[in-house]
């Protein structure tokens, strides 16, 4: 239960957020519009506004990001990260993780579905493993790393993680001082052949099988969850869809499957797996459709 102090906190960023919204999309000669701000969150140095709806949403964003882009600027003394999001989309995204919770007996599961409903964090932080190779790795790793002793992981080839992800990668982590280590993968000619013509998304669970015990966070599993006898692989954003703002840490597609996006048959699977993010509300349908067109091209 919130505090009146809080509360009063509370009211205060939202009038002012309202009042400098308006200011702003008056000065770049945007209608005037009316919107309403359902409830803020502040972590650190981070702000969520949760909008009534899609409509207001758009009206805080502005086209192309300009408004909140300057409101971004004008309260960048307090946060360096603005988000926007739709309520609507909060309130679905917690029933999931409710539903996950009573599914799920697994510990590390439990834990994350605390700290996403409660905000509660473990006293003594499990031990887990995350993989870093593509596309969201890096926020799922910065969202674990809340919960747990995340150890980073990444599979060292170059048709896998291209020197300049591998850059961005070592930045992300020696910034945040998170433990990493690089394990050799030797793939052949005909293996890495195989895996554009088939669409190598989730060919690292064997990998992992073999290599490493515990749990394991990757994106690369074609499922949530996958259960083995040495631990269990989570698929992060595929268990819990939670929208995220890409940023200069987004690792792109890695270049197995941009090649393998090259092959019709193989340009379909990743349009029906980007569709299904976008029902699931991990990706926006704008965000989407331009991830479908950049790598179908």
């Amino acid at each position: 239960m919130l505090g009146r102090q809080s509360l009063q906190l509370k009211e205060q960023i939202i009038d002012e957020i309202k009042e400098r919204v308006l200011r702003i999309r008056d000065i770049l000669g945007l209608n005037k519009a009316e919107f309403d701000i359902v409830d803020v969150e502040i972590e650190g140095k981070t702000l969520t506004i949760y909008t009534k709806n899609r409509t207001d949403k758009s009206s805080i964003i502005g086209p192309g990001g300009w408004v909140v882009g300057r409101l971004r600027e004008e309260m960048k003394d307090r946060f360096e990260i603005i988000r926007v999001e739709d309520h609507t989309d909060k309130v679905l995204f917690e029933k999931r993780v409710e539903i996950i919770k009573s599914l799920f007996d697994d510990e590390v599961i439990q834990d994350i579905c605390n700290y996403f409903l409660y905000k509660k964090i473990p006293k003594e932080k499990k031990d887990v493993i995350c993989l870093i190779h593509c596309q969201y790795d890096l926020y799922a790793l910065d969202i674990l790393s809340n919960i747990f002793n995340v150890k980073a992981i990444t599979y060292d080839f170059p048709a896998l993680v291209p020197d300049k992800t591998k850059k961005k990668v070592i930045s992300f982590l020696n910034k945040r001082d998170i433990e990493h280590e690089f394990l050799k993968l030797n793939l052949t000619k005909n293996e890495i052949k195989n895996l554009i013509d088939s669409f190598p998304c989730g060919f690292l669970k064997n990998k992992i099988i073999g290599d490493l015990k515990g749990c394991v966070f990757t994106s690369c599993l074609d499922n949530a969850v996958f259960k083995y006898d040495n631990g269990i692989i989570i698929n992060f954003f595929e268990l819990f869809p939670i929208k995220i703002k890409k940023d200069e840490y987004y690792l792109n597609y890695c270049p197995l499957c941009i090649q393998s996006c090259k092959i019709d048959k193989n340009k379909e699977k990743l349009i029906k797996k980007i569709v299904k993010e976008v029902y699931k509300g991990f990706k926006e349908p704008t965000d989407a459709s331009e991830e479908i067109l950049a790598m179908i091209k």
